[in-house]
């Protein structure tokens, strides 16, 4: 028999309302919950099977888990299109705020991808003190994200050779003047995407968090951490923060791949971590 129930609802914001899934223990002292703040478009969309995994499993150790869907994904009121990146940490503090009112003394925070760079504006904007951030395969750097990510529709594009070929940096511009750009079906708000390329890791502090635990999936023959998580991390243990990392060597990267794939070690090693 589960040791957790699993409830669908709406979380009303400034927006419009938000859906989640909230994961509570049946016997807990009601003291321990984590919020979800998802991976960007499609990678979103790839993760659920393995956040709800994860979600189980720490509801299962006595934590309340609440799943987010930001404003204009998942089920969420609002189109894609129509996010922006305030609209987001909002719906952060929207999400926080319905966790304090739930009285629970801990609150950590759980972000994957891109999600953790969400979180990092976040806590850098607002003085909640956080016991735990959990940052699986973290996102430090926007600018080279969304770069990467418009990169698809170069791909895309490079299959039709009836379509004049652009380049990423035109693309990026077109975004910096206030135009909108379709990328693998989804539609970029110059508002939600330009603040996100000026948000860097290295440039913002976490004193307001306890402890940092980090997760990063490696394939064949790689065995460390990234470049850019490595020069996080230096710059954590610097500013004496606690901080911890694990990496996890995989077959496949489970928000990227076609097919729905599992990583159980993750869960086992964020399992044993928080």
């Amino acid at each position: 028999m589960s040791q957790y129930k699993i409830t669908p609802l709406f979380i009303s914001s400034k927006q419009g309302e938000l859906f989640a899934m909230y994961y509570t223990p049946i016997t807990s002292n009601g003291s321990k919950c984590i919020l979800h703040i998802p991976a960007f478009a499609e990678e979103m969309n790839k993760s659920r099977h393995m956040v709800a995994m994860q979600a189980q499993a720490w509801a299962e150790q006595g934590y309340a888990v609440l799943v987010l869907d930001l404003w204009g994904t998942g089920d969420s009121q609002g189109d894609f299109s129509d996010a922006t990146w305030d609209i987001w940490l909002n719906d952060i503090d929207t999400a926080v705020k319905w966790l304090q009112e739930k009285q629970y003394i801990s609150i950590n925070l759980w972000g994957l991808r891109s999600g953790v760079l969400l979180a990092l504006d976040y806590l850098q904007k607002h003085s909640l003190s956080i016991d735990k951030f959990i940052c699986w395969q973290p996102v430090l750097n926007g600018e080279l994200f969304i770069m990467q990510f418009l990169r698809l529709r170069i791909a895309a594009a490079m299959m039709n050779k009836n379509k004049t070929q652009e380049k990423t940096s035109e693309l990026k511009q077109q975004l910096l003047n206030g135009q909108s750009v379709e990328v693998a079906g989804y539609c970029l708000n110059p508002e939600l995407v330009v603040p996100m390329i000026f948000v860097q890791a290295k440039s913002i502090g976490i004193s307001n968090v306890k402890s940092t635990n980090i997760f990063e999936l490696v394939q064949g023959n790689e065995v460390a951490e990234s470049y850019v998580t490595n020069q996080w991390i230096t710059q954590l243990t610097e500013s004496k923060n606690k901080v911890s990392l694990d990496v996890i060597i995989d077959n496949s990267y489970f928000w990227s791949t076609q097919e729905i794939t599992e990583s159980v070690d993750l869960i086992k090693l964020s399992s044993e971590r928080v």
